[in-house]
Formats: C-alpha cells, sequence, structure tokens
C-alpha cells in the first residue's frame, strides 16, 4: 500500500485505496466528535474542498469509520478531478453541522 503526506496528486494509479479502475487519489482523514446514525451510509458525511482557484468542491465520503479506542473517525474520499494544484482548504460536514477547516496541498 502507498502511504503519502500531502503533496497529493490528483491522479495516481498507484494508490491501493482506489475502488476499481477510477485512478483518482483517495486521501484518508480523521476527525473528532462523529458518529454515523444506525443505516447510514458513508456518503450521508460530505468533504467540502475549496481549491487554489477558489472553486468548491462537495465530495460524499467513500469510507467512514471508527478508530478503535481513540475516539477518532476516519473519512476516506476521492479527490475531484480538476482540483486545481496549490492549498485546498477541507472541512466536513455532517448532520448539517461543519469542522474546524484545515489544509492539504495538491501537486500538479
Amino acid at each position: 500500500m502507498l502511504h503519502m503526506r500531502d503533496m497529493f496528486p490528483v491522479i495516481n494509479t498507484s494508490n491501493m485505496l482506489n475502488a476499481g479502475f477510477d485512478p483518482n487519489t483517495r486521501v484518508v482523514i480523521f476527525v473528532a466528535n462523529l458518529q454515523l446514525l444506525p443505516g447510514e451510509p458513508s456518503s450521508a458525511v460530505t468533504v467540502n474542498l475549496v481549491d487554489n482557484n477558489g472553486q468548491s468542491f462537495n465530495v460524499p465520503a467513500e469510507d467512514v469509520r471508527p478508530v478503535s479506542t481513540l475516539g477518532f473517525v476516519q473519512i476516506t474520499f476521492r479527490l475531484p478531478s480538476n482540483l486545481a494544484p496549490g492549498i485546498c482548504t477541507i472541512k466536513v460536514l455532517a448532520h448539517s453541522q461543519f469542522s474546524n477547516t484545515g489544509t492539504i496541498r495538491i501537486k500538479s
């Protein structure tokens, strides 16, 4: 499995988190105080990305799972194909609530 820190490429054919034949990079982030409701799909959690050009993307989570005993939740999401390189702000939206804003870097 390939583990990377940011700067993330948008396309990464060797990323083992890819589902099927989609070459876009999957990113894993960790958040606190998030819990899915019983029967609620991972896609109920949305990751909002605002790229270096000011474009905003709401990306559904592909996977949401608790990290045992640490109180954190792991969220896996797919980078959009037309995400501009540079600094990208990121926040998580779930149950009408927003997380604090963080940043990741996208390489060209």
